[in-house]
């Protein structure tokens, strides 16, 4: 407790309470601030050392009374006994450590610690504080003593000054207030808890879109990078108009429709949407990709959703279902505005010359091979070991469908 006192409250003293500041004050009073190291300033002192003072009485009595005090063996559920040599090796090791860095502070630091951190950052140049441990009689080893000094005088008169607890109420004691204080932290805690945590997953989905439109959203907006330029994009044809009207109906449609076979045809509507955008974007193998993907996707919905139940009403209230219709369309609109603004501008160089030069560079002719097995072979292995894990997963489902067929009521 010493030397933590000592050691904390040197920086502490040496910036807020050099001698020109303990002793004297500014000779025009007027223009010191309300607190200062000139007015009221001396009462973080007084009050640190006050403090340190009453650390030192409790710290004594806690080692006098646990290691001199006398036995009370009949309140103890085992016999003590004491420890194994082998467990007093850490502690000893540590204590030695303690007082061996106390006296040469800097054996560690020159010899351990500045030749790692030159390892890790060898850019570092500068000298290292050279540390000691005596600084002359200074205020802070004298604050210190009368720390030892006093503590240890009303730690020898604790039976007669102790009654002075006794004029407070137990009510109004520190560890009265703060474990109240710790049991209203934790009912309130609870209480909020319960707002948000209800067990309802629509709530949770409500959480999480509700905070990535503020963050994202937010940052957006007041950080200036909210920027729509439509000035080098190409015209958009009737076609695409076309295209995006009807994708846009089958997605609202599939919010109202009330059977999972009409709710897999709208989501069929935009899968082969898309592949038909790829054709007029002239992607023929994207397209092409497209629709095997999307006529594979639509078999498992239909075979999936066979054996679920028929869907039923859910009743929403009406204030619940316009939250959920302001959080969609706010959603929505983050993403739109997030992607618009990235493809108006650009931060870094087209990647374009890579693959016009795409022969020079890979060896392959084809630009798409070259795309797939060389820019991008990382990204094409994972998508292929994804592939396979999903092939392995439908695979998995027909055997099981094939080899359990479903019993009749008479037979069980």
């Amino acid at each position: 407790m010493i030397g933590s006192f000592s050691m904390a409250g040197l920086p502490f003293f040496n910036g807020f309470l050099s001698k020109e500041m303990f002793f004297t004050a500014s000779l025009n009073s007027t223009t010191l601030p309300i607190f200062s190291a000139g007015t009221w300033g001396w009462l973080i002192p007084v009050i640190a050392w006050t403090a340190s003072v009453l650390t030192f009485v409790y710290c004594m009595i806690i080692v006098f009374r646990t290691f001199l005090g006398k036995p009370q063996l009949k309140k103890l559920d085992k016999k003590p006994v004491e420890p194994a040599i082998g467990m007093l090796i850490s502690p000893a090791i540590l204590s030695i450590l303690i007082v061996g860095i106390f006296f040469a502070p800097n054996l560690l630091g020159d010899y351990l610690l500045r030749p790692a951190l030159g390892g890790v950052l060898p850019g570092i140049t500068g000298a290292a504080p050279h540390i000691t441990a005596w600084h002359g009689f200074q205020p802070e080893l004298w604050m210190t003593l009368g720390v030892i000094v006093v503590g240890s005088i009303l730690f020898a008169t604790f039976r007669y000054w102790k009654r002075i607890y006794t004029f407070i109420p137990d009510t109004w004691t520190f560890n009265n207030l703060y474990n109240r204080f710790l049991a209203g932290l934790e009912n309130n805690s609870n209480t909020l808890t319960s707002l948000y945590m209800t067990g309802y997953l629509p709530h949770y989905f409500a959480y999480i879109f509700t905070f990535f439109i503020l963050v994202a959203g937010g940052t957006l907006v007041f950080t200036g990078a909210l920027s729509i330029d439509f000035s080098n994009d190409a015209p958009v044809s009737p076609y695409e108009f076309l295209l995006v009207l009807v994708m846009m109906i089958a997605a609202v449609a599939i919010l109202f429709v009330k059977s999972r076979l009409t709710s897999i045809l709208l989501n069929g509507v935009l899968g082969f949407s898309i592949a038909i955008f790829f054709v007029l974007f002239r992607a023929p193998d994207l397209a092409l990709t497209q629709l095997v993907i999307e006529t594979v996707t639509t078999v498992l919905f239909l075979l999936c959703f066979y054996f679920l139940p028929e869907l039923k009403k859910d009743i929403i209230p009406r204030n619940a279902k316009i939250r959920n219709a302001i959080i969609a369309v706010a959603g929505g609109a983050t993403v739109v505005l997030i992607a618009l603004s990235v493809h108006s501008g650009k931060l870094f160089e087209s990647i374009s010359s890579y693959f016009e030069n795409s022969y020079e560079l890979a060896g392959g002719k084809n630009i798409v091979n070259a795309i797939l097995g060389d820019f991008r072979g990382f990204d094409t292995m994972l998508e292929s070991l994804v592939l396979f894990i999903a092939g392995i997963g439908v695979y998995t489902l027909i055997r099981i469908k094939s080899g359990k067929e479903p019993k009749k009521n008479e037979d069980k």
